[in-house]
């Protein structure tokens, strides 16, 4: 895999690092994010023009995303006098706007329903990784800057609904006109990387798809238990439909599986491969899972039933994903959901390169660019392990299904066989 920096490369395995006795500084993402991007000459001519032609166009996004952010924070900043006001509403409106954003390309390129939730998690996505490479920081402080500059000789006047309206006014215009141009030097870096991490994502994709990431699991050994000639017999009789049952049951869970997994598997999967975070979180698997399930009750609840079909289907999704949760987190599916997104956008990232070292602890500062490719990469490596490991899970919940179905039906005909022998 191609990457930036000349020196660094695979992540250390966090099991063999020591344990932290500090906390973690809150530069220890990116100290001092770059307006820039900087792409070393371990990167092909041909992929350095991709990466920055086709990432130019995310400047606009950034710029209108930061422009949004700059009206309040500048206003707020304005209206305070202080510089730091500015920094909490600037990231806050700026990542509604990326997700809003997102949302409406998605409503308007594809149905709006789906492509509307589709685009929203891209403009989580972005709004993620803008505030974990410490850009949207960065932004929020030059805004504030710039708006207490501008309302410092103001002076004040008899009404306080004057003053205030005036401040946040001059601070607002202010701000978004420093927040659009901040946001669009800091989108080439945004562009490049989100390039390079799809390029590098797609193999993550497939590579999740097909289960590189799995290690291969040891032999149980036979039991060696062994069953009646009775039990043989109607073992031999059931077995056969038994699988076929599992099968297609089985497959049809598995995919509702999948479909609950790829959402999960793409915001954790930009969380581990984009963030400090480690590991994705099972409790984030249950309350994704569950949110997805409610929605899509109410969805079907809505074509089906309109406004009161909509809250009996939101009732009984929500119902339905708690009663999953509690499956899963009483058979460690859940844990063994997380653990698979975490192996996943590891082992794809695993050949990165990168400009500076990690420290003792395996931490690392990253540029804007490598937040984003390494964002990028696990968004798209994570979905595609969400959809494995989802439909690994749904395919066991299928197969248990149908075995106890089946494993009734035994009782019932040994109880029935009981009693006519009793005769």
């Amino acid at each position: 895999m191609s990457g930036l920096g000349a020196v660094g490369g695979a992540d250390k395995q966090y099991a063999n690092l020591p344990t932290k006795t500090v906390d973690k500084k809150e530069s220890a993402v990116q100290a001092e994010p770059k307006d820039m991007v900087e792409i070393q000459k371990n990167i092909s001519l041909p992929r350095k023009v991709i990466e920055k032609v086709i990432g130019s166009p995310v400047g606009l996004v950034t710029t209108a995303a930061n422009a949004v952010g700059g009206l309040f924070g500048g206003g707020v900043a304005g209206v305070k006098g202080r510089a730091s006001s500015a920094e909490g509403p600037h990231g806050l409106m700026s990542g509604a706007a990326y997700v809003g954003i997102g949302a409406t390309a998605g409503a308007m390129l594809a149905t709006p329903i789906v492509g509307g939730i589709v685009g929203g998690v891209v403009g989580l996505v972005m709004a993620i990784l803008s505030g974990t490479s410490g850009s949207m920081e960065k932004i929020g402080e030059h805004v504030g800057d710039k708006a207490k500059a501008a309302v410092s000789d103001n002076e004040p006047s008899e009404s306080k609904v004057r003053d205030t309206t005036l401040n946040f006014t001059e601070g607002a215009v202010v701000g978004t006109i420093h927040g659009s141009v901040q946001g669009f030097k800091q989108g080439t870096s945004y562009g490049a990387g989100i390039v390079s991490g799809a390029i590098e994502g797609t193999k993550g994709f497939v590579g999740a798809l097909a289960g590189t990431y799995e290690k291969d699991e040891a032999t149980k050994p036979d039991e060696g238990q062994t069953k009646s000639f009775g039990k043989k017999v109607l073992n031999a009789i059931l077995s056969v439909p038994r699988k076929v049952a599992r099968g297609v049951v089985g497959t049809a869970t598995g995919l509702t599986g999948s479909a609950l997994g790829v959402v999960d598997g793409a915001i954790q999967g930009t969380i581990v491969g984009g963030t400090e975070d480690e590991e994705a979180d099972a409790g984030a698997h249950n309350i994704i899972r569950g949110i997805e399930t409610t929605l899509a009750g109410a969805g079907v609840g809505l074509m089906m039933g309109g406004p009161l079909g909509a809250g009996i289907g939101a009732g009984a999704g929500l119902l339905t994903g708690i009663i999953m949760g509690k499956i899963s987190k009483h058979t460690d599916a859940d844990e063994e959901f997380a653990q698979g997104i975490t192996d996943a956008v590891k082992h794809a990232q695993s050949d990165n390169v990168y400009k500076n070292k990690p420290d003792e602890y395996g931490d690392r500062e990253k540029v804007v660019y490598e937040t984003f490719r390494d964002g990028i990469e696990g968004t798209m490596t994570g979905t595609g392990a969400g959809v494995r490991e989802g439909f690994k899970e749904g395919y066991q919940v299928g197969k248990g299904v149908v075995d106890g179905v089946f494993d009734a039906g035994k009782g019932i005909i040994k109880g029935i066989a009981g009693g006519i022998k009793g005769l």
